[in-house]
C-alpha cells in the first residue's frame, strides 16, 4: 500500500470526525465494570458512549459535542445516575452511583445543582407525606382530645402549604438561561402525577392543567428523557383519577386535541407522538379514545400522515363501534349478510404463530358460543391451497379464503394491517366491539349479549 496515497485520506477521514465531549473521572467501588453513557432521542434511548473502569476506578467517556440535554450513566451492576451533559468536558469523583453523598462533579454546577434539587425533593416529598398523614388525625379532635389540637392542625397545614413552595423557589433561584430551569418542573411533574392518583386526589386537576399548558415544541423535549415518561404519565393519571370510564374518554380526547394542536406544523413529531397514545389505547382497550384520535388526524388539514396512518385511522373512522360492517362475499356466492346472526368475524392465516395458538383458544369456546347464537366467521389470508386445506380442514367453524393474502377485498375492506384481527358484529351487521382477545369476545358473550 502506498502510504502517500492513503496519507490524503487520512487527514480527509480525520476532519470530517465529529468534535467530541468528555465526561471522565472516577468511582472506585465500581471497579473494572463496564459503565454506559445514555442519550435520548424523544421516545427512543441510544449509547453516546461506553467504556471499562479501570482497576483503579477511572474513567473516560467521550459523547458528541452536539449532544445537550439529559443522560444517564449506567454501571455494569445496574445503578445509574441521570446527569447534565449541557457542559464541556465534566469530570465526576465518587466511590458509587448510590453513595450520593460521595458524587462530587468536579467543573459542572448545572449537576451539582441537578443532585441538589433531586435531594431537596425527596427529603421534602418525605416531610411533605407526614404531615399529610398527621394533618386529619389532629383535625380530628374526638380521636385525640388533647389541649390546643385544633391548633396544631393549623400549624401543620401552614406547613404543608410551605413545604409545597420549596422545590418551586429553589427552581426561581436558578440562573435563567439554565437547562435545569426548564427541566426541573417537568421531572417533577413526572414524579407527582402517580402519586396523586394515591394518596394526593385533590392534585389532580392541577396537574392535568399543568400538562396542558406545557409547550411540546420546545427542542428541548429531544434529548430530555421525560418525553414518554411525562405523555404515559398523563393519560395513566387521567386513567385511573376514579372518574367513570366516559369521564375519563373525554378527558383523554381533550388531552389529544391538546397535543395535536400544539404540534401544528411538526409533523414528524406529531406522527410519531399520535402513533405511541394510538398504540397506548389500544393496549388498554380505550378504543373510543383511539377513535378520537383517528378522526382528530384525518380531519386536521395541517397533519401531513404517512401511508400507513393514513390506513389505520381510516380503519377507525369507518369501522368504529355502531357502523355497519362491510359487506363480504365469499368464494361460495354466500354473502356476510346472509347469516343473520350475531357473527365474530376472524382475520387470521396458517403462517401466523399467534393465530394457531387463538385457533386452539377458538375450539375450546366454539361450542359453547354457538349454543348461544354466535356465528364464527373465520378469512383465511393464506395463498397456498394445500396449506390452507391442511391448516384448516378439521376446522368446525365457517372459513373462507380466496387465496389473495393482503390483496383480499375483505382484508382492503376491513383495513385489515395484522393478524389475527376481530370483529363482533350483531345480527344486523352493526360493529358491536373490536375485540383485541377471544377472551373478551367471551366476556362480552357473557355480559353483554
Amino acid at each position: 500500500m502506498n502510504i502517500f496515497l492513503t496519507l490524503p485520506l487520512i487527514v480527509t477521514l480525520l476532519s470530517l470526525s465529529s468534535p467530541t465531549n468528555t465526561f471522565s473521572g472516577k468511582l472506585t467501588h465500581h471497579a473494572n465494570q463496564e459503565l454506559t453513557l445514555t442519550g435520548f432521542d424523544y421516545y427512543e434511548s441510544f449509547v453516546l458512549s461506553k467504556d471499562k473502569i479501570d482497576d483503579n476506578g477511572s474513567f473516560n467517556l467521550e459523547y458528541p459535542e452536539n449532544y445537550k440535554g439529559m443522560a444517564i450513566l449506567t454501571t455494569q451492576d445496574n445503578n445509574s445516575l441521570v446527569v447534565s451533559l449541557n457542559e464541556p468536558n465534566i469530570v465526576l469523583n465518587g466511590t458509587h452511583l448510590k453513595a450520593i453523598d460521595s458524587i462530587n462533579f468536579l467543573n459542572s454546577f448545572e449537576n451539582r445543582q441537578l443532585i441538589a434539587l433531586s435531594n431537596s425533593y425527596n427529603y421534602n416529598s418525605n416531610i411533605y407525606k407526614a404531615w399529610r398523614y398527621l394533618f386529619p388525625i389532629y383535625k380530628k379532635k374526638e380521636l385525640l382530645g388533647l389541649d390546643g389540637q385544633q391548633e396544631l392542625a393549623k400549624l401543620i397545614e401552614e406547613e404543608l402549604n410551605r413545604i409545597e413552595t420549596l422545590d418551586r423557589e429553589a427552581i426561581k433561584n436558578l440562573p435563567k438561561e439554565s437547562y435545569l430551569r426548564w427541566f426541573a418542573p417537568l421531572r417533577n411533574l413526572v414524579n407527582d402525577m402517580p402519586k396523586s392518583v394515591f394518596n394526593y386526589n385533590e392534585k389532580i386537576l392541577q396537574y392535568i392543567q399543568q400538562f396542558r399548558e406545557i409547550n411540546f415544541n420546545n427542542p428541548k423535549f429531544k434529548t430530555s428523557g421525560l418525553f414518554k415518561e411525562l405523555i404515559e404519565g398523563h393519560y395513566m393519571l387521567l386513567e385511573n383519577m376514579g372518574q367513570p370510564l366516559d369521564s375519563v374518554i373525554i378527558q383523554m380526547n381533550t388531552s389529544t386535541d391538546y397535543l395535536i394542536k400544539n404540534l401544528e406544523g411538526n409533523d414528524a413529531l406529531l406522527n410519531d407522538i399520535t402513533n405511541q397514545l394510538f398504540f397506548y389505547f389500544e393496549k388498554r382497550s380505550m378504543f373510543k379514545a383511539s377513535e378520537h384520535l383517528a378522526v382528530s388526524m384525518l380531519s386536521n388539514s395541517q397533519c401531513h400522515l404517512t401511508d400507513d396512518q393514513l390506513k389505520k385511522y381510516e380503519a377507525y373512522r369507518k369501522l368504529k363501534v355502531g357502523n355497519t360492517a362491510p359487506e363480504i362475499t365469499f368464494t361460495d356466492g354466500t354473502k356476510l349478510s346472509n347469516y343473520n346472526k350475531n357473527t365474530l368475524l376472524v382475520f387470521g392465516a396458517s403462517w401466523c404463530p399467534l393465530c394457531k395458538k387463538d385457533a386452539w383458544k377458538l375450539l375450546n369456546y366454539f361450542e359453547d358460543w354457538k349454543s348461544k347464537g354466535l356465528e364464527v366467521v373465520y378469512i383465511s389470508m393464506d395463498t397456498d391451497k394445500e396449506l390452507f386445506k391442511t391448516a384448516y380442514s378439521d376446522a368446525p367453524w365457517q372459513i373462507y379464503s380466496d387465496y389473495k393474502g393482503w390483496e383480499s377485498q375483505a382484508v382492503k375492506d376491513y383495513y385489515i394491517t395484522g393478524t389475527p384481527s376481530y370483529f363482533l358484529l350483531d345480527k344486523e351487521q352493526k360493529i358491536l366491539v373490536r375485540p383485541i382477545s377471544l377472551e373478551q369476545v367471551d366476556t362480552w358473550l357473557k355480559y353483554k349479549i
